[in-house]
Formats: C-alpha cells, sequence, structure tokens
C-alpha cells in the first residue's frame, strides 16, 4: 500500500487534528458545534429506531442490540471526550512545548530523531486505519445492498419473496424496508451517509486516544532518554541539564494526568460495552447458529476486540515507559557526581518509582491483565444469559 508522506514530520499529530476539527472536536469554539449535530442525527437515525421501535423476533432482537451497543460505544465515547475539550487543548499545547524542547539546536539530536520516528509511526498507522475504515465503511453498506438487489434482479418466480437484507437491525420509523422495495431503497439511501459517519467517529475515537497515549509515552521515553545522555557531561553542564530535566518530567507527568481526566471515563465505558457486545455475539451464535447474517455482528465484535486490546496494550506501555524514567537515574553514573546533583537525582528517582497510567473510571488500570479479566467476566455473563434464554 502506497502511503503519502508525512508532510510534518515536526509537527504534533497533524493527521489526526485536521480529522478532528472537520468535526469541531479541535480548533475554535465556535466550530464545536458540528460535533453536536452529528450526534443528534445519530439519535434519531439509529438509538431511536433501535429503542422504540422494537424487533420482530428473538435473533433480530440479539443482533439490533449488538450493533447498538457498537454504536453507541462509538459516538457516546466521542460525547464524553467532547466535554473535555478545553482539557484536551492544554494536553496538546504541552505536547507542542515539549516538542519545541527537544527540537533544540543545543540538546542531543537523539531526541529530535526519536520524536520524528514516534510522529511517522503514528502517521503511518493513522493512515492504514483510515484505509481500513473506509474498506469496512464500503463493505458494510455494500454487502446488504448487493444481496437485496441481486435477487431481485435475478428471479424468475416473481410470486417468491425476496428477503431484505438490512445494513443495520432496525425498524426506521414507519418504513416498512423488509417488505417494500422502494421504502428499502430509501433506508438505503439514509444508510449510506449513517455508515459512514459512524466509521468516521469509530476511526476518529480510536486514533484519538491511540495516538494521544502514544505521545504520551514518547514524552516520558524523553525523559529517560535525556537522563542516560546526560553522563556525556562535566559537572556543571550535568546539574543544568538536570534542572532541566526534572521540569520536562514535570511537565510529561502533567500530561498522564490530563491524558487520564480526558478518558478515564471513555475507557470505562469502553471496557462495559465490550463486555456486552462479546456476550451479544455468542448468545447470537447460540440462539442462530453460524450464518451469513452473524457476519456484521462479526464484524463489529472484532473491531470493538481490536480496540480494546490496542487501548490495553498502549496503556501498558504508557506504565512502562513511566518505569523507565526511574531505570535511566539509578543507572546513570550518579556516584560519581556532585551532592547537589545525587539529590536531585534522587528526586526524580523517588517519583518516577510510582507507575503512572491511565485508568477506567478510576476504577483500574487500562493494561493487558485487565484485558484477561475482562475476557473472564465475559464468559461469567454469558453463561447467566445463556440459561435465561
Amino acid at each position: 500500500m502506497v502511503l503519502p508522506k508525512l508532510s510534518e514530520p515536526l509537527a504534533v499529530m497533524p493527521l489526526l487534528l485536521r480529522l478532528q476539527r472537520f468535526v469541531g472536536l479541535w480548533g475554535e469554539r465556535r466550530f464545536r458545534y458540528k460535533f453536536r449535530l452529528a450526534f443528534l442525527s445519530f439519535c434519531l437515525l439509529v438509538v431511536i429506531p433501535k429503542v422504540a421501535f422494537g424487533y420482530p423476533d428473538l435473533e433480530t432482537m440479539v443482533r439490533g442490540t449488538a450493533e447498538l451497543i457498537f454504536e453507541w460505544n462509538v459516538l457516546f465515547g466521542m460525547l464524553l471526550f467532547s466535554l473535555k475539550l478545553d482539557d484536551y487543548d492544554n494536553l496538546v499545547y504541552r505536547y507542542m512545548d515539549i516538542s519545541k524542547i527537544v527540537f533544540r539546536k543545543d540538546l542531543p539530536p537523539e531526541l529530535g530523531d526519536y520524536l520524528v520516528r514516534i510522529n511517522h509511526r503514528i502517521d503511518k498507522f493513522s493512515k492504514i486505519y483510515c484505509c481500513s475504515h473506509l474498506c469496512l465503511a464500503i463493505f458494510y453498506w455494500v454487502a446488504p445492498s448487493s444481496s437485496t438487489y441481486l435477487p431481485y434482479l435475478g428471479a424468475r418466480n416473481k410470486s417468491i419473496p425476496v428477503e431484505h437484507v438490512l445494513h443495520l437491525e432496525e425498524e426506521l420509523y414507519w418504513f416498512h424496508t423488509r417488505v417494500s422495495l422502494v421504502d428499502y431503497s430509501i433506508f438505503t439511501a439514509i444508510m449510506l451517509p449513517t455508515i459512514f459517519m459512524l466509521a468516521y467517529f469509530g476511526g476518529l475515537k480510536l486514533l484519538t486516544i491511540f495516538s494521544n497515549v502514544k505521545y504520551c509515552s514518547a514524552t516520558l521515553r524523553l525523559v529517560a532518554m535525556r537522563i542516560q545522555l546526560m553522563d556525556r557531561l562535566d559537572e556543571s553542564q550535568a546539574e543544568k541539564e538536570l534542572v532541566e530535566i526534572i521540569v520536562m518530567h514535570q511537565k510529561a507527568l502533567k500530561c498522564v494526568e490530563l491524558l487520564e481526566i480526558i478518558f478515564r471515563w471513555v475507557f470505562l465505558g469502553q471496557f462495559i460495552q465490550c463486555v456486552m457486545i462479546w456476550c451479544s455475539l455468542v448468545l447470537y451464535v447460540a440462539v442462530t447458529g453460524l450464518s451469513t447474517k452473524a457476519a456484521n455482528v462479526g464484524v463489529l465484535f472484532i473491531l470493538l476486540t481490536v480496540e480494546t486490546y490496542g487501548f490495553c496494550y498502549f496503556g501498558s506501555d504508557l506504565t512502562s515507559e513511566s518505569l523507565s524514567v526511574a531505570r535511566a537515574a539509578y543507572d546513570s553514573y550518579w556516584y560519581r557526581r556532585s551532592i547537589s546533583i545525587q539529590r536531585k537525582l534522587r528526586m526524580v528517582l523517588q517519583r518516577a518509582q510510582k507507575p503512572v497510567g491511565i485508568s477506567a473510571g478510576k476504577f483500574c488500570f487500562v493494561d493487558i491483565e485487565q484485558f484477561g479479566n475482562m475476557a473472564k467476566t465475559s464468559y461469567s455473563f454469558y453463561i447467566v444469559l445463556k440459561d435465561q434464554f
């Protein structure tokens, strides 16, 4: 796959900020109404029809519920994020401040080279993920349409009814989408922007969290690198450098604190809804068996599982990078330095020994271990649901 190169290698998350600006989640406050309009259209076209108009049978209800959980997870997560945009602005400007420090000419070039590599990595991942989300959105819209229209075109016996495969399992107000071809065509046209909107916000949510957590980890890694590179300096230069390192470490820790404030409730909602959709999919397969209709629910299951595992992986990485500062301080040649430098290094070491990370609603750290606990919890819930149905 040929992707456009990163045009601004020194900029902070340029692609993500452009995508956020398009829907009013970054930039001037007067454009924040864009996301509110998108969320309102989501409620009108997805939430209300699914909740208020019911389902014809149990199989459809399970599938529709799984879809609603996934879609609500996407938009509700972005809604929680939109309530913290002032904190997010503060976080991004702090990233930019640290970036300016790193690219100073009086600092070792290794620091700037590392941050440029991180920028390229984030940009490459973001573009690949955007392309994959676009392909999934196209498949999600084209597959049901072709499964419905092709039988009409090839039908020889007009008296045999053709099954209408819906893009989203819902009764769209008073449209008879399951029996009327005209109503189904209107439904298909409405679903085109709806599905692409859901895909856009689904990709944007993941990129927002992944990019920010990774960038936050990079700021802590840069602090550790500066401590390691300090061994090259003489006594007077080292003490001056250590004072700047302490300031930079405080800035990085403030970034982690802001990250925690912005995303703690988003992660809690993600964990709860991930458990719910896992249970829904397994219950759907248990009730109906493997079928082509399970494909759409399976896509939702894969997407949500990948997202949740990614959050846990990057959460573990953030905690690991925070501890790398303590390791760098301990492994430095502190025993060759003056008492003044040793005292300052001890301050850095004491603060860095306390692991930092992002939590899910202040209940638990977001890490790989928690992902395993979620899988166990999901299985327990499934056993209860299976007994009920």
